[in-house]
């Protein structure tokens, strides 16, 4: 494999003759000034706790504490008020403010320019609606608010968006889905910000990345899964694919036809943006419906029977909140798009709301039942919803789906975060092909399959891979983007059916019973947490005045955090023990043990807090709670571990944003896993995947979108980008960057 990559990378530096930035010499921080940045953090942390606290706090304290049945709807709706005032206002009246003189250049990591920055990513990424919104014709005018340039007639279905500011968007141009587009990142002790571009009618495919400074050009098309890096300019009307971008004459068969179509399209009409407006309230009390039975019932059983009673309806409110949001999913799908049309649509229509409706339900069940997913049960979850769904089929986190337009074949295995059947958005217009997943294909992790894709029995789409348009064959194997066919596929090893493809009828019960805890223990342990902190905010309001509350509820709040990570630290230590290097078979109970450990850090931990932890120093402690070596003084913006004992991380590294650290596959369902190294000082970028049995040397540069393939040694002080890697133009793969500077402690 690693001979593979290494041709690979010849014929594309023979072919691209691009060459990227030079690298700045690397900056070194203090202790002292890592502490520092995180003393602002954690203030930074205590304000928002009390804005999203203060007024449950200020209810609490002038009831003193009292807990009675009639006396729930007071603090019920002072939650609401409190969380939908800084979901929607927050954001607006303080991105300007943060953003206000940050210009294009370089600035120190933990310095005062980065905190301004950190806290506009917590604003806008954690609790801002910018997710919700990305797809509707609402997305613009918010961006605009927080100080985008965002021309008319544009389609923005993507909510990765830094930095508002030094963000242009012309008119009638479209960014797909899960698209990043941030004008700032963290390489080599520096903050690099510069703006980014986006030219009149330009297009940008789904899951592309546009690195600081990235310009595209009117009329220009990035493809899907590509990436423009940094200070790269696409000329107006050209085609760039892949990562890295190369020229290409056109883009898929389906992108091209709406952006060749130059017929004028049809623009919102009122009955439609009302219905917009209308979809958007639905959508945002989607989280209070889901939480009303669970609410309830800890409120009822608290009020009558007191804390034990509370913590025992706490327990049962996992299952009874998973089950409500599967429901009223499922309901609000059949009830606003039950059958999508396929073939080319107008986007500006009833239908694009429709669309827009049923996509946001879809993944406000990947955030409220992540744990649901790669399970038994995410199975009838999605013939529920509409998929077709074969016998033995494995499904993980795969996002943009249309349920009703993906067939997936006996024994299919669809890995985590990967795309299947993704629609396409262009020139006004939307496409939505039906999508079939052959018997025992397998697509890999964070791949996109646009949808009309056809995978044949037995094909494998490799990790991050786009595979060819229309059909692939039956039995090939696909890597890359764009995807190149591999001659040969890794064995796997052999292992007896009943331990793959055909489990006995006591090992899927078993499975199923282990499965029912991962699906509903995450919720469980969030909802005791919460009664945790309700219960000490009115043991205080009794005993104290009522301003005592709103003061120390931040505090109780970060209580209450720290006690779920601690569940999750010692459930880790408790069911999976230290991990090794291992391979073992799908159906294996150490499959089980370890599956259920990432259930519970990913829909638990992660939304508790951890995932508010990145770009912090209190990030790092927390891994090595769970088991990782991370370094000193390094930066951290991802929480996508999952064997952490087999994670190194050296000293003053950074790991990029939504960056993978990829301990382990699952290839013909077998579980590999190995150790995962990256060197001091090595920069990794946004959304690169490091898969096992890899070292990323010291001082490494990695650029954004990048595969780091099984069983690769990346020379130390040498700079790489590509899926998979390639040694950048001038640098071979051998040159190290100049000596590091050090930043005065």
């Amino acid at each position: 494999m690693s001979g593979f990559a290494a041709r690979l990378r010849a014929t594309a530096d023979a072919s691209r003759g691009v060459r990227r930035p030079p690298r700045p010499a690397p900056l070194r921080h203090g202790r002292a000034r890592v502490a520092r940045a995180g003393l602002a953090q954690a203030a930074a942390f205590y304000a928002l706790l009390l804005l999203l606290t203060g007024p449950v706090a200020a209810s609490f304290g002038l009831d003193h504490g009292q807990v009675t049945g009639g006396e729930a709807t007071g603090p019920a709706l002072a939650v609401l008020a409190g969380w939908f005032a800084v979901r929607w206002l927050v954001p607006v009246l303080l991105a300007r403010p943060l953003a206000a003189g940050i210009r294009p250049g370089r600035y120190p990591l933990w310095g005062a320019t980065y905190l301004r920055l950190w806290l506009l990513d917590v604003l806008l990424l954690g609790i801002s609606p910018l997710r919700m919104l990305s797809g509707s014709p609402l997305m613009g005018p918010y961006l605009r608010l927080l100080g985008a340039r965002v021309g008319p007639g544009t389609a923005i279905a993507t909510g990765f968006v830094g930095l508002p500011t030094l963000l242009r968007v012309d008119r009638d141009a479209t960014i797909g889905y899960g698209a990043t587009l941030r004008p700032w990142q963290v390489a080599d002790g520096w903050v690099t910000v510069a703006p980014i571009t986006v030219g009149e009618r330009a297009y940008v495919g789904a899951n592309a990345v546009l690195e600081p400074g990235a310009r595209l050009g009117p009329g220009s098309a990035l493809g899907e899964q590509s990436v423009a890096g940094p200070d790269e300019a696409v000329p107006a009307g050209a085609r760039r694919a892949g990562s890295p971008a190369r020229p290409v004459e056109a883009l898929a068969p389906l992108v091209e036809t709406m952006l060749r179509d130059r017929t004028e399209a049809d623009r919102w009409r009122p009955r439609h943006l009302a219905a917009v407006v209308l979809g958007l309230v639905l959508l945002e009390s989607v989280v209070v419906v889901t939480a009303l039975p669970s609410a309830a019932l800890l409120w009822w059983a608290w009020s009558h029977g007191g804390a034990p009673a509370g913590l025992a309806a706490a327990a049962l409110s996992g299952p009874v909140l998973v089950v409500t949001v599967c429901l009223v999913v499922a309901a609000g799908k059949r009830a606003v798009l039950p059958r999508t049309p396929t073939g080319i649509h107008p986007a500006r229509s009833a239908l694009g709301v429709r669309k827009w409706i049923a996509d946001k339900l879809l993944e406000q069940s990947l955030t409220l039942t992540n744990s649901l997913y790669a399970t038994l049960y995410t199975v009838p979850w999605l013939r529920l919803l509409g998929a077709r769904v074969g016998r033995r089929a494995e499904v993980s986190t795969a996002a943009h789906l249309d349920p009703d337009l993906l067939t997936l074949g006996d024994g299919s295995f669809v890995a985590d975060m990967a795309g299947v059947g993704v629609a396409a958005f262009a020139a006004g217009r939307m496409a939505v092909e039906p999508t079939d997943i052959g018997e025992r294909a397998f697509v890999g992790n964070a791949a996109l399959v646009p949808a009309g894709t056809r995978l044949g029995p037995g094909s494998l789409v490799g990790v991050g891979t786009v595979p060819p348009p229309a059909r692939v064959p039956a039995g090939s194997t696909w890597l890359g983007s764009p995807a190149l066919r591999l001659p040969v596929r890794q064995d796997s090893g052999s292992y007896p059916e009943e331990k793959t493809f055909r489990p006995t009828r006591g090992a899927v019960l078993g499975r199923l019973a282990i499965e029912f805890f991962r699906t509903t223990l995450p919720m469980s342990v969030l909802t005791a947490a919460a009664f945790l902190y309700l219960l000490a905010l009115s043991d205080t309001a009794r005993r104290a005045g009522p301003w005592v509350p709103l003061l120390v509820s931040p505090l109780f709040g970060a209580c209450a955090v720290l006690a779920v990570i601690g569940c999750c630290v010692l459930a880790k230590w408790a069911v999976a023990g230290r991990y090794r290097p291992r391979v073992e078979p799908l159906w294996s109970l150490f499959v089980r043990r370890t599956e259920f450990v990432t259930g519970l850090f990913e829909a638990a931990a992660v939304p508790a807090g951890v995932g508010a932890l990145v770009g912090t120093p209190f990030l790092p402690p927390v891994l090595r709670g769970l088991g990782a070596r991370i370094g000193r003084r390094t930066w951290i913006g991802t929480t996508y571990l999952t064997e952490f004992d087999l994670v190194e991380v050296g000293d003053d590294a950074s790991i990029g944003m939504h960056v993978s650290l990829q301990t382990h596959l699952f290839e013909d369902r077998v579980m590999k896993m190995s150790t995962v190294t990256v060197g001091p000082a090595a920069s990794v970028g946004t959304r690169t995947v490091v898969l096992y049995d890899t070292q990323v040397g010291a001082g490494v540069r990695l650029g954004a979108l990048s595969l780091v393939m099984k069983g690769e040694r990346l020379t130390p002080g040498t700079s790489w980008h590509g899926l998979p890697a390639e040694g950048d133009e001038g640098d071979g793969g051998a040159t190290a960057p100049a000596e590091p500077a050090t930043y005065p402690p």
